[in-house]
């Protein structure tokens, strides 16, 4: 059985997937459609679905700016990489969603069930969701909707006694997020509008979003690491931690800084130690030999520090794993399904869990300790000449299958850039060929009473967004 989510997790959730704590990377994009389409949990974006009306003719307009008054994004955040202008809709603060969980019944209609039994037969099933608590006669309390098909309900509880046209209470404890009202206001026909829906914000320019095969992938350059270890039967290896350990030259107790020999191989992020050096500081700035700390020197800065090298960083789930020595520990098709950054007391560095068992031990006494890894990059090259995709680590998008193409066409994470024409996922995306780049599909809508017809200037569509929890 699936776990229950408590009205605060429902609450906390909501507050997560919306951004209205802005500790996470992105707020959404209100969006507006106009192909013919009605949602189904399935749908992801497609050339011929959920296009947006940049221009007049109910067909997909991508690859050129809108010519209807479709409102190119203004950005509500700061931060260097929260740039969403290339991209059109409205930008949602995630600050302003009002996060709440109803305490009273919101649908009431007639139920026929057999006691002992989960199941019940309702005779409307307007306005009920999965995750709402039922109430009446023979429901046990605290009974909550488990699935819906059609009229008929499971329901988390037996039955305590028959029902018969048994009048039942739905809705309490649905977990409800709202937004104020948006209008967009047209300069221009923009043909039928069917719909909204809502996307993670990314800043992927016109030229490149939705434009077909936009983009190309191919096998990126192979990660090996070297000083591994791993115990035939473990569904694990662990990295070898590497050290960078230069001579301190300076450090002012109560300071911020240190000044060091080399500052070869010290990175932003890295922790540190020595004389002087307060526990857990991290880097925080390099300039130089200077290094910039997030805490304050506790004494005089001297001797050697030891900076940790974060040997996993450019590790992500979903990257292929295997080796070319022999023995060979590493089991055909193992890919990367997760990393504890950490080392673990008595070992000697992360962890990298696999989604195989280890067929045979992997260290140095073997000539063996080197593993590789394996993923793909993505160019965007429409029109096969490279452009700026305009994306940062963290952005959501979906990526599809292109006319010729052997990847897994599923939404993605921004894992790096390496260029800024080139990006990695994650999961690692795995293949080669063409690809279609789009922003990703959150919440969608479709009007009840569309659609609307968008044909003189100054017409508008006003959008109250309403997210529930199912």
């Amino acid at each position: 059985m699936a776990l229950l989510v408590t009205d605060q997790g429902e609450i906390d959730s909501l507050r997560t997937l919306l951004n209205a704590t802005h500790k996470i990377p992105r707020n959404l994009v209100l969006k507006l459609y106009t192909s013919n389409t009605t949602p189904a949990e399935s749908d992801v974006p497609s050339a011929a679905n959920y296009y947006e009306p940049y221009n007049a003719s109910n067909a997909s307009g991508y690859g050129t700016a809108p010519s209807t008054g479709y409102p190119e994004v203004k950005n509500n955040r700061t931060e260097e990489d929260q740039d969403f202008t290339e991209q059109y809709g409205i930008l949602l603060n995630g600050n302003r969603w009002a996060v709440s969980t109803t305490v009273n019944a919101v649908a009431t209609t007639t139920a026929t069930g057999t006691a002992g039994t989960y199941a019940i037969a309702v005779a409307d099933a307007s306005d009920v969701k999965k995750g709402d608590y039922a109430e009446g006669a023979g429901i046990p309390t605290n009974t909550y909707v488990v699935d819906i098909q059609g009229t008929d309900f499971e329901l988390s509880q037996q039955l305590s006694a028959d029902m018969n046209t048994t009048a039942v209470s739905f809705g309490r404890g649905r977990t409800t997020a709202s937004y104020p009202e948006q209008v967009f206001t047209f300069s221009s026909a923009a043909g039928s509008v069917y719909g909204y829906y809502l996307s993670r914000a990314n800043n992927m320019p016109v030229t490149v979003q939705g434009v077909v095969d936009g983009g190309s992938v191919a096998a990126g350059a192979q990660i090996t690491k070297s000083g591994c270890k791993g115990v035939i039967g473990n569904n694990y290896i662990n990295l070898l931690d590497v050290d960078v350990t230069p001579s301190i030259t300076s450090g002012v107790s109560g300071t911020y800084e240190i000044a060091v020999d080399s500052a070869t191989n010290v990175a932003i992020g890295q922790r540190v130690s020595g004389t002087g050096i307060a526990p857990q500081t991290r880097v925080v700035g390099i300039s130089g030999t200077n290094i910039y700390l997030d805490k304050a020197l506790t004494g005089a800065a001297s001797g050697t520090a030891t900076f940790k090298v974060n040997v996993a960083e450019n590790l992500t789930v979903g990257m292929t794993v295997s080796q070319t020595a022999s023995p060979n520990g590493i089991a055909a098709s193992t890919t990367i399904v997760g990393i504890d950054f950490e080392t673990k007391t008595g070992e000697i560095g992360p962890r990298v869990y696999l989604s195989e068992l280890l067929v045979d031990n992997i260290q140095v006494s073997n000539g063996n300790d080197a593993v590789l890894f394996d993923f793909s990059i993505v160019t965007s090259d429409p029109g096969g000449s490279a452009v700026d995709h305009n994306l940062n680590p963290g952005d959501v998008i979906y990526i599809a299958q292109g006319s010729s193409s052997s990847i897994p066409a599923a939404h993605y994470t921004v894992f790096e850039t390496p260029t800024s024409s080139t990006f990695t996922t994650t999961p690692a995306l795995q293949g080669t060929g063409d690809a279609t780049l789009y922003s990703s599909i959150f919440f969608a809508e479709r009007f009840t009473n569309g659609p609307y017809a968008i044909q003189n200037n100054g017409d508008q569509i006003k959008v109250t967004l309403n997210v529930s929890l199912d």
